[in-house]
């Protein structure tokens, strides 16, 4: 069935020219540039559904990750509705992303809708850095938000290793290893490289103030050894140790949200944002595996969608 002939409301815009236009009246797409917004409309197409129609089944592969032009998409799983999208917001990165299975989503009323392929638009990700800065900006700062602007969420304890301080700095094969070991050790050896060039030690005393809100957010740090206690303007507070990388969800929003304090005499590395945007214009595979990342705490922390 053509869905584009189901309504006789308004005639399909399906033109390059129209796809764009539509991409950029939509404020999800600010910070993208001209590139970035051609590469979606090139490789994505509009589709007009019909109320009840079924727009993604529930448990299969992600095949697409979908704008919502026009009207509305009922999100489910299990029978239980995870979240209604509107006019400006997207569907379906978040399962494609993380790798997992899709969540059912059905048409409310005359729906039109962006469709860009999976394999597309990972392939958009990796080919223009706008696109993929301005996905890690949208996703930070959801994480961010799920986690009451903390970079841990409170109402989950979590078991804290300070590890051991240490005098002597990590050489830089010591500092591979290290990324070896974590979430980007699934990218490539040239990345791992270039990632570990940009990590400089730092040493805090016990009590030091690491930032405070609303100081510009111009780093992240990873904990090496120690202790850091975070704390919103109202009070809540998490403490972070050892393996833990504080600042890399609020950099995306250009001014710190919580303050950062050394609990105890703290061993860190620090990531200047400048270098890490420099990082992700020769490695986008990074930029991809921290999505990847978001999306898997997104998806837990939404139930799906």
């Amino acid at each position: 069935m053509n869905h584009e002939m189901l309504s006789e409301q308004e005639p399909a815009r399906s033109g390059l020219r129209d796809r764009v236009l539509a991409l950029r009246a939509h404020g999800m797409f600010d910070g993208l540039d001209d590139d970035g917004l051609l590469m979606l409309a090139e490789r994505g197409g509009t589709t007009a559904y019909a109320d009840g129609d079924v727009v993604c089944v529930e448990d299969a592969a992600p095949q697409a990750v979908f704008m919502v032009l026009e009207g509305e998409v009922v999100v489910s799983r299990h029978g239980t509705v995870v979240t209604v999208r509107g006019p400006g917001d997207a569907y379906g990165a978040l399962p494609l992303l993380a790798r997992a299975p899709s969540t059912l989503a059905v048409a409310r009323g005359y729906t039109r809708l962006l469709e860009v392929p999976a394999t597309a638009f990972e392939a958009c990700l990796t080919e223009n850095c706008s696109l993929l800065r301005n996905t890690l900006r949208g996703l930070g700062l959801s994480v961010l938000q799920t986690r009451g602007n903390l970079p841990v969420d409170p109402d989950k304890p979590r078991v804290l290793d300070e590890g051991t301080y240490y005098t002597q700095p990590r050489t830089f094969v010591e500092r591979l290893i290290q990324l070896r070991q974590s979430p980007f050790g699934r990218i490539n050896v040239d990345a791992l490289i270039d990632f570990a060039r940009c990590m400089n030690e730092v040493r805090y005393p016990a009590g030091e103030l690491l930032w405070q809100t609303g100081e510009p957010s111009t780093h992240a740090l990873h904990i090496d050894a120690g202790r850091v206690r975070c704390t919103t303007p109202d009070g809540r507070s998490v403490a972070v140790a050892m393996g833990f990388t504080i600042g890399v969800l609020d950099v995306w929003s250009r001014a710190r949200v919580y303050e950062a304090r050394a609990e105890t005499p703290l061993i860190a590395f620090r990531v200047d944002f400048e270098n890490f945007l420099a990082l992700l214009e020769s490695h986008p595979e990074v930029g991809l595996e921290l999505l990847r990342g978001f999306a898997r705490d997104l998806l837990s922390a939404r139930g799906g969608g």
